[in-house]
């Protein structure tokens, strides 16, 4: 059956697909009143309240967090609404310090999408679940990683999200290394709810209208289905934003035109467009369920999407060897696009008593399709007779998972303990598809041209689209894999205060193997108002299809520092199992591996206050990164021994296992209830720190076959693994309720982070810690609507621009201001909206 609250739907016999870690939680802590009763989570009066009732990390009962063997957060759609983010994934970013966004600049396809990770980790390392069910992952390469996009769920359908945060793969199978975030569906059986939001940036910068102007609407409707509690919600959403500019004027020491021409300083030298790219959004859903006798109910939920983004590439300027004068006489700059249909269909039946044991059927397949195209571009290597074409369809890439899955739970007594040992066994059968699928012939065509007089006489512009080149056709191809996994739960209360859980899981990959995973849980309750908990397990990350197979070659220039003079060169991202990246050393990708521990206490010293803290270490062998770029005379020597000169490949990057880290951490959540005299009413505090910080115990050595190269992993490779990322993120919020108004007011630290250069530490990007404040302020017009207005980073703090020497030798000529992609809060500045709800 899908994972839904047991608070927000009818009590029901049999429990559904649920993880071991609640399941863990559940049968320890019975009968301890000082944690006190559930309530649904959509109604929490805290966002981290200890009694909302969860399902996740359980098989069998679904529990309170206060009584959880591993840490869990709960946020409702309320609060997700109060951060005023158009998306699940910036919400929660919001909210949460152990959840962040990725940080960097995402790259040509991945410009529209930006995904989040738990606790400092990869992107790939979070596995998320749509009402326990598998969700699907986006085609598209991120930062080297190909996630579950939670940008394409619509925002108006979730009910609560239940966040995990803790090693799962025994329970749920590959990527939840650093945990597990389920996404509960709404489950009204009438009424629904509209709600219309409009916000922008504060400022923009130079002369493009970036201020990044927002239109959200989100609309809900349930209806009942038949006598017996049966219903169906229907979901809506939509979102329109135009893109921001972050980006200041090109350098007057960059020359633009050729010779002494006059535009250089009479032209306005805000070339560049780079910030958050321009966008719409649609994404429709439902969930449903039909109860078809005494003991049996169907159910059903999907979603569909459909985004178009577009981006902008670096400016070409007029005497860049990639332009044509009389095409853009003041130069061009590329726009990338991406055009999205996303879909997830969940079929399935749950029912009680086959055989003893309660069980759940289901099936799902999700689907992603992007299609690629590079605009206001040329080919230059096709020479002027294809001077016309501004336009390339790049091509496509396609994801497709299928997941059926059985699960059986019961409880069974037996003699040692006076409370049954709960079982759960099942079965899941998954086929993930990824293609690759070539653009038109323009788009990545080489015609090798070159330019016959002028100053540009003997060179040769790139081939393929200006910006981004297509998908030819000897790098496209459709690629598949399966795995069958089987897994088995044991919770067990051994007394009125002594917990504890068991699993395993054992799966089977076509392409490489086998993978065994194990988790012990348990729980002690100290007192009334004292409980511990532990859990050891191992988990791991399968390689995605994408990070195996994807392949592009992208085309740009750079300026010498010391000329002035634009070069060009030209990248290939090749799959490990590619010819280019065999000849350069490359071996088969092979799963990620983690071993997680985790020690945590849970206070409740009054029952209006609520205290976790959680430690944790994660340690992971076999880390999929990238290698360092593979260029120089010895690769070119390589490249031209093997036959593959002619591709003009000035440099290569492939994924491989390169990495051992071990991250260590503490999660501390407080939350507390203050009742204020009579009239003003009452605030719910919340205070949250993550304390995270990853360490690379080693790396391997470059390929032999690189010996000789002077190419080595450098200290750029590891301060990506480790300084990337805040160390710390803590926060305090105060959400105040007196009469019609309530004020919450979020203020957040954010500790240093940089990313180190890999030549000089004088080049490195630094972003120094800051505090962000978040305020909403809401008035009820009525029992029926709502108004809100607030600001994201109400003061409009930016990070730190690059200092004079990284922006010397930066991939594109930059002057002030130019600010870190690194920063954790983002680049744009302070964010305001106003946004109206209305019920029904």
């Amino acid at each position: 059956m899908p994972l839904t609250s047991v608070a927000t739907k009818k009590s029901q016999t049999s429990a559904p697909r649920l993880s071991l870690l609640a399941m863990l939680i559940g049968g320890l802590c019975a009968g301890a009143p000082a944690f006190g009763q559930a309530v649904a989570a959509s109604d929490a009066a805290a966002v981290q309240a200890q009694d909302v009732v969860v399902v996740t990390g359980a098989r069998g009962e679904a529990r309170s967090i206060s009584r959880s063997l591993s840490p869990i957060d709960v946020v409702g759609a309320k609060e997700l609404g109060a951060t005023g983010k158009q998306n699940l994934r910036d919400a929660l970013a919001t909210l949460y310090p152990s959840y962040s966004n990725t940080p960097g600049f995402k790259g040509q396809t991945g410009i529209a999408v930006a995904t989040a990770t738990l606790r400092g980790l990869d992107a790939n390392s979070v596995l998320v679940l749509v009402n326990g069910k598998r969700r699907h992952k986006t085609p598209l390469i991120i930062n080297g990683q190909s996630p579950t996009d939670l940008d394409l769920i619509p925002m108006s359908a979730v009910d609560h999200i239940e966040i995990l945060r803790d090693g799962a793969a025994a329970q749920y199978g590959s990527d939840a290394i650093s945990g597990v975030i389920n996404i509960i569906l709404k489950t009204n059986g009438n009424g629904g709810s509209l709600s219309y939001l409009y916000g922008q940036y504060g400022d923009t910068v130079g002369d493009f209208d970036g201020k990044g102007k927002t239109n959200n609407l989100l609309f809900n409707q349930g209806f009942d289905l038949g006598q017996d509690g049966g219903f169906i919600s229907l979901s809506a959403t939509a979102d329109a934003h135009r893109a921001t500019n972050d980006q200041g004027p090109i350098p007057l020491t960059t020359k633009l035109y050729f010779g002494n021409d006059p535009r250089e300083t009479s032209q306005s030298r805000y070339k560049m467009i780079l910030g958050k790219p321009a966008g719409e959004t649609y994404n429709v859903g439902y969930n449903a369920e039909l109860p078809v006798g005494p003991n049996v109910t169907l159910y059903s939920y999907a979603t569909a999407g459909d985004r178009r983004s577009q981006g902008w590439g670096y400016y070409r300027p007029a005497n860049s060897p990639q332009n044509y004068v009389d095409v853009y006489p003041d130069g061009f700059i590329p726009k990338f696009e991406t055009r999205e249909n996303d879909y997830q269909l969940v079929l399935g039946a749950r029912g009680t008593d086959l055989l003893g044991w309660n069980w759940d059927l289901s099936t799902s397949y999700g689907h992603d399709k992007a299609d690629i195209y590079t605009r206001d571009s040329l080919n230059g290597s096709l020479g002027p007779v294809y001077q016309n074409q501004h336009d390339f369809y790049d091509g496509a890439l396609v994801s497709g998972e299928w997941v059926t899955n059985l699960d059986l739970t019961r409880n069974v007594q037996t003699s040692w303990f006076a409370k049954p040992l709960s079982v759960s066994t099942g079965f899941e059968h998954r086929r993930e598809q990824f293609q690759q699928q070539a653009g038109e012939w323009a788009s990545y065509a080489n015609g090798g041209y070159a330019f016959p007089s002028g100053p540009l006489a003997g060179q040769r512009p790139n081939s393929g689209a200006s910006g981004m080149a297509g998908f030819s056709p000897d790098v496209a191809g459709s690629h598949a894999r399966t795995n069958d996994a089987l897994y088995a739960d044991f919770s067990q209360a051994f007394t009125q205060k002594w917990s504890g859980a068991a699993a395993a899981r054992f799966e089977h990959y076509n392409d490489f193997g086998n993978v065994r995973t194990g988790k012990l849980s348990t729980r002690y309750e100290v007192s009334d108002t004292v409980a511990l908990r532990a859990t050891l397990s191992n988990g791991f990350s399968a390689p995605t299809l994408q990070q195996q197979y994807y392949t592009t070659k992208v085309g740009g220039y750079t300026t010498d520092p010391l000329t002035g003079q634009l070069r060009q060169s030209f990248a290939l991202s090749a799959p490990a199992g590619s010819v280019v990246a065999r000849a350069l050393g490359a071996q088969d990708l092979q799963p990620q591996r983690s071993v997680n521990q985790s020690v945590g206490i849970v206070l409740k010293p009054s029952p209006s206050t609520n205290i976790s803290l959680d430690a944790y270490q994660i340690a992971i062998r076999n880390r999929i990164i990238s290698t360092p770029t593979l260029q120089g005379p010895t690769v070119n020597n390589i490249l031209n021994s093997a036959g593959l000169g002619p591709q003009a490949i000035t440099s290569v990057t492939y994924f491989t296992n390169a990495a051992s880290t071990v991250t260590r951490g503490l999660d501390l959540v407080i939350d507390h209830r203050t009742q204020l005299p009579a009239g003003y009413g009452k605030i719910d505090w919340i205070f949250t720190s993550n304390q995270n910080q990853t360490k690379v115990n080693s790396l391997a050595g470059i390929p032999a076959v690189l010996a000789n190269s002077g190419i080595a992993y450098n200290r750029a490779t590891i301060s990506a693994l480790t300084d990337n990322n805040p160390k710390n993120i803590t926060s305090l919020s105060a959400l105040w309720k007196v009469d019609k108004f309530d004020l919450t007011i979020k203020e957040t630290r954010y500790s240093k982070v940089s990313n180190a250069n890999s030549v000089s530490a004088a080049r490195d990007e630094v972003v120094d810690a800051a505090f962000i404040t978040n305020l909403n302020l809401g008035y009820a017009l009525n029992k029926h609507a709502r108004l809100s207005i607030g600001a994201d980073n109400l003061f409009g703090k930016r990070p730190n621009e690059l200092n004079a020497e990284a922006k010397k030798f930066f991939a594109i000529p930059v002057t002030s201001p130019s600010y870190s992609w690194y920063s954790p809060y983002g680049i744009d500045g302070g964010y305001y909206y106003a946004r109206l709800d209305v019920s029904w």
